[in-house]
């Protein structure tokens, strides 16, 4: 039988962390190292109920203690993986040390795409119920950075009053989960046909507002800053939010963010990586989560696609962008998103790959 291991540290002195196969949502698992070369393992997100039966459950079959775990935030392609890890028995000898989470209470989800509040507290209970003396974190940029046994996390969304923001719409009923919004605009043929350095340069300009956004705006985004790597995790959060503490932090494009990894947000959808938040980093290597995306949400966008190989701070390095689904899967649901035409002009690799 699995058993706890609270003493006996696994030692490691090489970071690996997988961007699991999570359809279309989020699942990233990480295995690094403390300052004494101490495995400290990070979870984010849980992705979709299926994340977990076809892909999470095994990646911990082995896994006895799990450092961190972080919810970025509520919706339900990042926290029904989870409801389903911790009404399996697996979560039983799995020792969980913190837990970081924004929410008046979260929600148990039904299926991969709605959410429903009757049994709000569901995933909470749980969690104080297996796990009654793990550490739960609310998470803002009000704690600029939090180190944990010298690994570094640079806190960069959300900020406190978007926190209020959801809480107050969640308290007052007024949070409009609409599934039924408009496809992508790169599911259109005009798109699709389009030079990615042409749509690169139409200015960035979502449709909705911050407020009217709030579950992307309230995602726990984070740059990680291990012994041997860094990466940054911007969930789905909104580029606004990003740039704003990207420049707190000192980042500008005169003096941009290195990193070695960067996770795009929101599956590469349209409305969450602008131009100017690109240009405050400086990274050869991009991670895109998404299997295409769903009927009424197709992701990653075109234009997204082109921000990110001709954002002008690239200069003469190659750009790698790296997808946790067959990138022909991800065709099939979302059309011909890139085709090889496109790899004529830019200098830029795009890879299916899930471990790193």
């Amino acid at each position: 039988m699995k058993t706890e291991n609270l003493f006996n540290e696994m030692k490691r002195d090489k970071t690996e962390f997988a961007l699991l196969p999570a359809f279309h949502g989020d699942c990233i698992l990480i295995k690094t190292f403390d300052v004494d070369h101490n495995e400290f393992i990070i979870l984010i997100d849980g992705g979709t109920a299926k994340t977990f039966k076809y892909t999470l459950k095994a990646e911990l079959k082995n896994v006895t203690r799990i450092n961190l775990l972080v919810l970025t935030h509520i919706d339900s392609d990042h926290i029904a993986g989870l409801i389903s890890l911790f009404k399996s028995s697996l979560i039983d000898y799995i020792s969980i040390d913190e837990i970081w989470m924004n929410h008046p209470e979260l929600v148990e989800v039904n299926n991969d795409e709605l959410i429903s509040t009757k049994q709000g507290d569901n995933l909470k209970q749980l969690i104080l119920t297996k796990k009654p003396n793990v550490k739960l974190l609310e998470i803002s940029t009000a704690e600029k950075l939090i180190v944990r046994s010298g690994i570094e996390f640079v806190i960069l969304s959300p900020t406190p009053q978007i926190n209020n923001e959801l809480y107050r719409q969640w308290v007052e009923s007024t949070i409009v989960k609409n599934e039924k919004g408009n496809v992508n605009i790169s599911s259109q043929q005009e798109v699709y046909s389009e030079p990615l350095e042409n749509l690169s340069k139409i200015p960035f300009s979502p449709d909705k507002r911050i407020n009217d956004d709030i579950f992307n705006s309230s995602s726990i985004a984070f740059l990680l800053k291990c012994f041997d790597t860094s990466i940054l995790f911007l969930a789905d959060s909104r580029p606004e939010v990003i740039i704003e503490n990207l420049r707190l932090n000192g980042f500008t494009e005169s003096h941009p963010l290195k990193v070695d990894y960067v996770k795009i947000s929101h599956h590469g959808s349209l409305n969450n990586t602008s131009q100017e938040q690109l240009r405050c980093i400086d990274s050869n290597n991009f991670l895109i989560s998404t299997n295409g995306g769903t009927s009424r949400h197709k992701h990653p966008s075109r234009e997204t696609i082109a921000r990110i190989v001709f954002n002008p701070a690239n200069g003469d390095k190659t750009i790698n962008i790296f997808f946790n689904h067959n990138i022909e899967d991800i065709k099939l649901r979302n059309g011909n998103f890139i085709s090889d035409t496109d790899f004529k002009i830019g200098n830029w690799n795009a890879v299916r790959k899930n471990w790193f």
